[in-house]
């Protein structure tokens, strides 16, 4: 660690924090930012700033010295056991420049912090970050990291009862006030995951989409039952491109989101919706003979699959007969043989109660199971099992399955 950290600083102030935004090296970080355990003997700020880091710093150490697209938003850091000497810079030369009633202010605002050595650093939001730099730094033999700047800001935080108490709350109320990006927008704006990256993709490319048209963006999980315009919406192309995903091997030595990825993800989700909407026939009504509407599949919400639950389980049939020899062809003539229109279909009770859908996982996951019994594909040794979630879920201790289909 250097004997001394000599820190370009803007000061600012917020409410009665007085703060100090700067820039620091990976390294500089490593040796004088500590988590709150290693600089404490007891459970210092409370069990709330005691977070264990467990996996997430490995996963940042990685997401360092390997995406060349890397970025971190700001580390907040308490400094206390010392007070750094803070020097304003002259800015006379530049008095011409700044109007009269704002030069006292930026010079109050622009300086450089010295810290001699007798502070402790630790970081207050960011534990995590701070972890995965210290291990990135060890262990970058290729000095990856070596011209990164990353953004801090430092707070005085005094080491008593009343400053543990207002440094406490300062954590809480950054992590309170913080929200966290709604699944729908993180699909919008994730470069990482590969199935948010395919998902935007057949959004806008996909020909029977018609430039996502058809595609609600709505924030719920549920599309509304009252939508007449929309097949599905973005966080259900999301979830079936997750069940299709099975179907997808990364290219080695490749990263997920690399290009190559994308190309291979999408033929595969293409090929699967041209699949179902030429052979699934309630879905070859609607995109390809025009014989229905979406204002007619919303009719007491009866079209299973037109909702997100029932293309989902589509899905999870399509992956399922995929991976068995001629399994597409198999699936291509016994799926119509169910039905998927309510409450005629032997997902009544199931997936579908009185006109509306029942989306719980572990019936999600049932249902899927029950399709594979009906159409005659389940081992037999796994029916009594199946027996047993059927009369739970219909809430009938006695009920039997229904006969196969085929």
């Amino acid at each position: 660690m250097e004997n001394k950290l000599i820190l370009p600083c803007l000061r600012g102030l917020i409410g009665d924090w007085v703060f100090y935004s700067t820039l620091m090296s990976a390294e500089q970080i490593s040796g004088w930012v500590k988590p709150v355990k290693d600089i404490r003997e007891s459970k210092s700020l409370d069990e709330e700033l005691q977070r264990e880091l467990k996996d997430r710093k490995k996963a940042i150490s990685k997401y360092l010295l390997t995406d060349k697209n890397r970025f971190f938003n700001s580390i907040v850091v308490g400094v206390f056991g010392g007070v750094p000497d803070w020097f304003e810079f002259d800015l006379s030369k530049a008095s011409d420049l700044i109007p009269s009633n704002q030069i006292e202010n930026i010079k109050q605002s622009i300086g450089l912090m010295v810290v001699s050595g007798a502070e402790q650093m630790f970081a207050i939001d960011g534990q995590h970050r701070v972890a995965g730099i210290d291990i990135a730094t060890k262990e970058d033999k290729k000095k990856i990291l070596l011209e990164d700047q990353f953004s801090v800001i430092l707070v005085a935080h005094v080491d008593d009862k009343l400053g543990m108490k207002r440094t406490r709350k300062l954590f809480s109320d950054i992590n309170k006030n913080a929200k966290p990006v709604a699944g729908g927008d993180k699909i919008k704006i994730d470069e990482e995951d590969l199935s948010s990256i395919v998902t935007r993709r057949i959004y806008a490319d996909y020909q029977y989409f018609n430039g996502g048209q058809l595609i609600s963006l709505t924030e719920n999980a549920k599309l509304e039952k009252n939508d007449t315009t929309h097949f599905t919406n973005l966080l259900g192309l999301h979830s079936t491109n997750k069940v299709l995903k099975k179907l997808f091997k990364k290219i080695p030595k490749s990263q997920e989101w690399d290009e190559e990825n994308v190309v291979v993800f999408i033929k595969i989700v293409e090929d699967f919706y041209n699949y179902i909407f030429a052979n699934v026939n309630d879905y070859k009504s609607f995109f390809i003979d025009k014989n229905i509407t979406i204002a007619s599949t919303r009719v007491n919400n009866s079209y299973l699959l037109f909702r997100p639950v029932g293309l989902k389980l589509i899905a999870g049939l399509y992956v399922y007969f995929s991976n068995k020899e001629n399994g597409l062809e198999t699936l291509k003539t016994k799926i119509n043989t169910l039905s998927f229109i309510c409450p005629d279909s032997p997902f009544n009770n199931i997936l579908w109660n009185n006109g509306k859908m029942e989306a719980k996982d572990a019936y999600q996951k049932f249902a899927l199971d029950f399709a594979i019994y009906l159409l005659g594909e389940m081992p037999n040794e796994r029916e009594a099992n199946l027996l047993l979630k059927y009369r739970e879920i219909l809430k009938k201790p006695l009920a039997n399955l229904p006969a196969k289909i085929t």
